[in-house]
């Protein structure tokens, strides 16, 4: 092509009219193969009138493009299996390499503000004071391939009826699935975006009162920006690597949980109030692994001990004994006047479902039940002789997770085969720790009150050699659990050694 031809066919594709969809998708080939589109490709999904007819003929016949040479690197398949509708993936990965992508939103309705917004972060999130949220989640080709050789897919399952597509701007998958939080006037919602042709996916997740007609207009004034920077697909060796971790894990935790519901707790392990509790777990690896402690830890860690002096169970916490400023969480939505705690919901599903999508929470009808309090006085004691550095700065755990287990066979202690989800918006009382346990919401000596550790090293405290500290602290516990309730010491501390799991120490305090 000489010069002069160059200049005028790009003269020609600069020009504003409307063309066959088929036509269109050839001159965007084009358009990069002759260079008018740089190394930084920033696509506006608007739509975008097209050259002349004449034009366009003369230009595909010129460089033998035609709309059947389209060749799409990505292909997203959106399949039918039952009453539900499941992505599949498929990414050439020798046609093209993989950019990152960087996705923006030129609009965004009344109220919303940007809570994350680093630069090339795959997730931004923007809120408003009212509770309304939106994410914007992006993918580029290497992540896409990365799923489909694994088969994971980050996009949920969903019923054939939540599902619209939506024709426009650009072609938009939509769907709309029933809150699980039964007092929300909140609808979550999924719009998926993708450019086949960029290697690229996008999902907006929306917990918010808008529209769809909003959400819609946020997907088609996005931004989305095909950077310089490449990103290397996944290997053979380590997909097959990742495959392989992938079957351990499974295998790992399904071992575990039959381990767990079959034999339950040793006797030795259970203590009671008033009985000193110490981690017999690095002893005991000590002892069968010398080079346990060298291996595994930098430092010696410190021998902290605890003891439940006592509980006891209430239907207020009296506002001249227990300080407000020591809650750990905002009450004031599920405490009445009088202190007592109000009703609220929750579902109960089997150890499976627990796993399982929002929907499996929404079927199920949600339980009404009332809570009380659970009034822990409690001692921990560092015994050791020496303070790590870690001990200095951060502190120790010094709160228990309360945890509901139950009696099975020759009353040995096991673990339940059921989980509790709250159905309430904005109730977090419970079950917010590890296996469906609860931290406390209430500890009347926090050391850490400011800032970050304020927040997240709330229940932590350095403890120098030889210290010893009493203190109080509070949970919440439906009131069908309070002969289920025991507290467990050192979570972060129990391993499986070759299919043996070593459990750490649990407080009886069932009512």
């Amino acid at each position: 092509m000489n010069k002069k031809f160059d200049e005028e066919v790009k003269k020609k594709l600069r020009e504003d009219v409307d063309v066959p969809e088929c036509v269109d998708e050839g001159i965007k080939r084009a358009y990069d193969m002759i260079g008018i589109s740089g190394e930084r490709k920033v696509i506006r999904r608007r739509k975008r009138i097209w050259p002349a007819v004449a034009a366009v003929a003369a230009l595909t016949a010129g460089l033998s493009i035609t709309a059947a040479a389209v060749n799409y690197y990505l292909k997203v398949h959106l399949e039918e299996e039952g009453q539900v509708l499941k992505y599949y993936i498929e990414v050439d990965k020798e046609q093209k390499e993989a950019h990152q992508i960087e996705v923006n939103p030129t609009y965004l309705p009344k109220g919303f503000e940007a809570e994350q917004a680093e630069e090339g972060a795959p997730k931004k999130t923007y809120g408003t004071a009212e509770g309304d949220s939106i994410s914007i989640i992006s993918y580029n080709a290497a992540e896409l391939y990365r799923m489909s050789q694994l088969e994971e897919n980050v996009f949920a399952e969903y019923r054939k009826d939540s599902y619209s597509a939506v024709e426009g701007e650009q072609k938009l998958d939509l769907f709309t699935r029933k809150n699980e939080k039964v007092d929300s006037d909140r609808e979550i919602t999924d719009v998926y975006l993708f450019s086949e042709e960029e290697g690229y996916g996008v999902w907006i997740w929306s917990e918010s009162s808008l529209e769809q007609e909003e959400l819609v207009k946020i997907a088609n004034g996005l931004e989305i920006t095909v950077l310089e920077e490449t990103v290397p697909y996944p290997s053979e060796a380590e997909i097959a690597e990742e495959r392989q971790n992938d079957k351990d894990a499974a295998k790992k935790a399904e071992a575990e949980q039959e381990y767990r519901s079959s034999n339950g707790v040793s006797e030795e392990l259970v203590y009671q109030v008033g009985e000193e509790v110490k981690d017999t777990t690095r002893e005991m690896m000590a002892e069968s692994y010398p080079d346990y402690l060298r291996e595994v830890y930098l430092s010696e860690e410190e021998d902290i001990r605890f003891t439940v002096l006592s509980t006891a169970v209430s239907d207020t916490l009296p506002t001249d004994t227990f300080s407000q400023q020591y809650f750990t969480t905002d009450m004031e939505n599920w405490m009445n006047e009088d202190t007592s705690l109000k009703a609220h919901q929750r579902y109960r599903l089997g150890e499976e479902e627990g796993q399982t999508t929002f929907d499996a929470r929404a079927d199920k009808e949600a339980e009404t039940v009332n809570s009380k309090y659970v009034i822990v006085k409690m001692k921990a004691k560092n015994v050791s002789a020496f303070q790590t550095d870690l001990n200095k700065t951060v502190g120790v755990s010094i709160a228990p997770i309360l945890t509901v287990m139950q009696e099975g066979e020759a009353g040995k202690l096991v673990y339940p085969q059921e989980t509790f989800w709250s159905a309430n918006e904005g109730y977090d009382l419970q079950w917010g720790a590890e296996r469906g346990g609860s931290f406390p919401i209430y500890f009347d000596k926090p050391y850490f009150t400011e800032g970050i550790k304020g927040v997240k090293s709330r229940l932590f405290c350095p403890l120098v050699p030889g210290e010893e500290m009493e203190y109080t602290l509070v949970y919440v516990v439906d009131e069908d659990q309070l002969s289920n309730m025991y507290l467990h010491f050192y979570p972060q501390n129990e391993i499986e050694i070759n299919g043996e799991y070593l459990t750490t120490p649990y407080v009886d305090i069932s009512q």
